[in-house]
């Protein structure tokens, strides 16, 4: 262990880092335990937590650096005006939440004084400022919103281009049945559409801790070697950028009184919050429940009015809030932006005349959201499973799946999260006109009618993004998602009568594509005997980094979408490449296209022979160069702070060539988006399996705990992340030897 000197401290506590960097905090009390962490990621991490409150406030262009992207996030994230409200969301807090705030809020500015400006900051002129409780609540605020709304609403944007490119009404009906029934199309062929977010803007909400794609299950007593409850946790988001997102720490404030009071696991720097973690009598996972938490409306504007323009409800008209928003660049003069809001929401865009527009409403900003971080911190005293579910179940944002295991051996799901209550005719998919007062919002879905489940027969809860539903019915997204992931794990636990650790582990390195399974089948039928049908089904739908037959599929794959779907008369062949080379990122499609294919007639080859376009698929796929998976679904590990011109390559900042396992549809999710200007992946963040039975966890993460490129603790746990070995953290220094996934998993 290595002494971790504390220079600035108002509240005592001793700090360590084990072999892998992770920091392991004695402390006298809770009080100190939440001051030390919040100590510890100013030390480590200050950029990540300043530059993110930047981003979130609308002020990366004037704080850090005028780029046309930050420029473009900027006023994307003024628009949504994440801070409206944060400081009486914060006098809201109940008091014994805000006191918890305050404590780790002086540990932030206490450990900012001891490290002072990091490089970053220092090359910018970026002066930090004090952190306080508004600013952990926009940080959340960017994690719900950014992170995650964003997505459901660039799907929803994706549909309503596609209704407006012309494709036939019968085949987007049939594409995304049952969610567009009785939708009329003609209302949503004449709306100016807003400007989408480009690549570069995309690639930022990327870096964000989004869990858009996450893992976590739990495995009770009765299916457990050991007699005692497991569970595992991996949430999925943004890997290749160094710093990770998340920060591993060890909080212990027993102070010898011998009850054990601890936590361990990642938490979010700048937010007192343990995302995936335990303590002694309690573990916890999180995955995106993926529910719509945003919805457009049509608006009917005209010009007119106190503020310029107007919007109509039934045959009233009703002059639209203006609001004023600068948007400072650094070196330049300023941009000065309008936004125009109503009763529902606000305008994407500033009308150019009378017609009919799109504005946003978001759940998350409704008053009362701000309490959502005492869920994370009232989750540390909860004594077992039944009391976390009770806990999380009336946290307002983000919307989550929780998976929870307990020292007494019961495990349990609960999903968490306000969600619009829609009138029963409104799927939410696509925007409906605001002037029909029937269209609008009726309150929040009452939290015991969201999904739970309590130490169920089968011995074991999972949870992968799947759809879920209402208990008393509806589903609680506005379209269908692949249950890839789910399946083959609960396929897996289903096979472990007598589950250990290290199948945990083998389990959360899995790259076996149920996707690939599914179809195969389907496609392998309509071909004569050829060398790709030969390969194909000979071929164990692994996505090993050596495998030649997985790269054959992906080609065989999208050459199969693109002569579907990608027709003249369909979505087109530019718009189905682009979409169909973001595998993981346009899933609100590609699923539907999934289900479309599995059908024997369908209106998307009313004219054509579906088995001749899937043989002309093939030949070209065939015709491609044969390469290993490990080529195809590769990338660069890079610092998400420094830029990487001839001196971030010279200071070695830009890794070699790491070759990424599993696809979009595998237990450990690796795929990847490559531009012109950047590599984007969606990948396990942070491995985590515990033994409740035990004071230990074990984990990995890609990165270390420093965000500094030249410290040792930079990428100290990279290799085991790569490997699949698993580090251990205790308490105490009685760890287990290092644990190692079977390298043949691995490739």
């Amino acid at each position: 262990m290595e002494s971790i000197n504390i220079r600035k401290a108002r509240y005592p506590f001793t700090a360590v880092r084990d072999d892998a960097g992770v920091p392991h905090v004695k402390a006298a009390d809770w009080q100190a335990a939440v001051y030390a962490m919040g100590y510890l990621h100013a030390l480590d991490r200050p950029t990540q937590i300043y530059f993110a409150r930047s981003i979130a406030a609308g002020r990366a262009a004037e704080r850090i650096a005028a780029k046309p992207e930050l420029v473009e996030m900027d006023t994307f994230l003024r628009r949504a005006n994440l801070a409206e409200r944060i400081d009486e969301e914060v006098e809201s807090l109940e008091p014994h939440i805000l006191e918890q705030l305050l404590w780790y809020c002086e540990g932030v500015n206490d450990g900012l004084a001891d490290s002072r400006r990091s490089l970053p900051m220092w090359v910018v002129g970026f002066e930090p400022g004090p952190w306080d409780p508004s600013a952990v609540l926009l940080l959340g605020n960017l994690l719900s919103f950014a992170g995650l709304a964003v997505g459901e609403q660039e799907a929803e944007l994706t549909l309503l281009e596609l209704i407006q490119l012309g494709v036939e009404d019968d085949r987007i009906r049939e594409l995304f049945a049952p969610y567009l029934d009785g939708i009329d199309f003609a209302p949503l062929r004449n709306i100016h559409i807003t400007k989408r977010l480009s690549d570069e803007a995309l690639e930022l909400l990327a870096d964000l801790p989004r869990l858009a794609g996450s893992n976590a299950w739990a495995v009770s007593p009765a299916r457990s070697a050991t007699g005692s409850a497991l569970l595992a946790s991996d949430p999925h988001l943004e890997v290749n950028r160094l710093p990770a997102i998340w920060y591993e720490v060890v909080l212990d404030w027993s102070n010898g009184s011998g009850e054990k009071q601890y936590a361990m696991g990642a938490t979010l720097p700048g937010c007192p919050l343990m995302a995936v973690g335990r303590t002694p009598k309690l573990s916890w996972g999180v995955t995106y429940l993926a529910a719509d938490t945003s919805d457009y409306f049509i608006e009917d504007c005209r010009p007119g009015g106190a503020t310029g323009w107007q919007y109509r409800r039934d045959e009233s008209w009703h002059d639209f809030q203006l609001r004023k928003e600068q948007i400072k660049r650094k070196g330049q003069s300023p941009l000065e932006l309008e936004v125009l809001e109503n009763d529902l929401g606000t305008l994407t865009r500033t009308p150019d005349d009378a017609g009919t527009y799109m504005s946003v409403a978001w759940i998350g900003s409704h008053r009362g959201s701000g309490r959502a971080i005492g869920t994370w911190l009232e989750l540390l005293a909860a004594g077992n499973t039944r009391e976390a579910m009770d806990t999380v179940r009336d946290s307002p944002h983000p919307s989550l799946v929780w998976v929870f295991a307990d020292s007494e051996g019961h495990i349990g799901m609960q999903a968490s999260g306000w969600l619009p209550q829609r009138p029963p005719h409104a799927s939410g998919i696509t925007p409906l006109p605001a002037w029909n007062m029937a269209n609008h919002w009726r309150g929040v879905v009452p939290s015991e009618l969201l999904p739970h489940v309590y130490d169920p027969p089968i011995g074991f809860v999972a949870t992968a993004n799947e759809e879920q539903y209402r208990t008393d019915g509806p589903p609680l997204h506005a379209s269908h998602l692949a249950d890839y992931r789910l399946r083959r794990i609960v396929e897996r636990l289903t096979e472990m009568p007598k589950a250990t650790i290290e199948d945990m582990q083998a389990l959360q390195y899995d790259v076996l594509s149920t996707h690939a399974r599914d179809l195969l089948p389907v496609l392998l039928s309509h071909l004569e005997d050829c060398p790709l049908k030969r390969r194909l089904t000979a071929w164990d739908c692994r996505y090993n980094p050596e495998s030649i037959d997985a790269s054959l599929f992906h080609s065989f794959y999208r050459h199969v979408l693109l002569e579907i779907f990608g027709h003249e008369a369909g979505i087109g062949w530019r718009r189905m490449l682009y979409l169909s080379t973001r595998m993981g990122y346009s899933k609100f499609l590609l699923t539907a296209c999934d289900r479309a294919l599995r059908k024997v007639t369908s209106s998307w080859w009313r004219e054509r022979d579906k088995g001749a376009m899937i043989r002309l698929a093939a030949e070209r796929a065939q015709a491609e160069p044969d390469k290993p998976w490990s080529q195809v679904n590769e990338f660069h590990f890079v610092n998400r702070f420094i830029n990487l011109g001839r001196v971030g390559r010279l200071l070695g900042l830009k890794s070699p060539p790491i070759a990424m396992p599993g696809c979009h549809a595998t237990p450990f999710q690796g795929h990847l988006l490559t531009t012109k200007t950047r590599e984007s992946t969606f990948a396990p963040s942070y491995h985590f399996v515990t033994d409740m039975g035990s004071d230990q966890a074990w984990t990995n993460l890609p990165g270390g705990p420093s965000e500094s490129a030249f410290s040792w603790w930079y990428q100290s746990d990279l290799e085991r992340w790569k490997t699949g070995e698993y580090k251990c953290l205790s308490i105490d220094d009685e760890c287990e030897p290092e644990q190692s996934v079977d390298a043949d998993l691995l490739g």
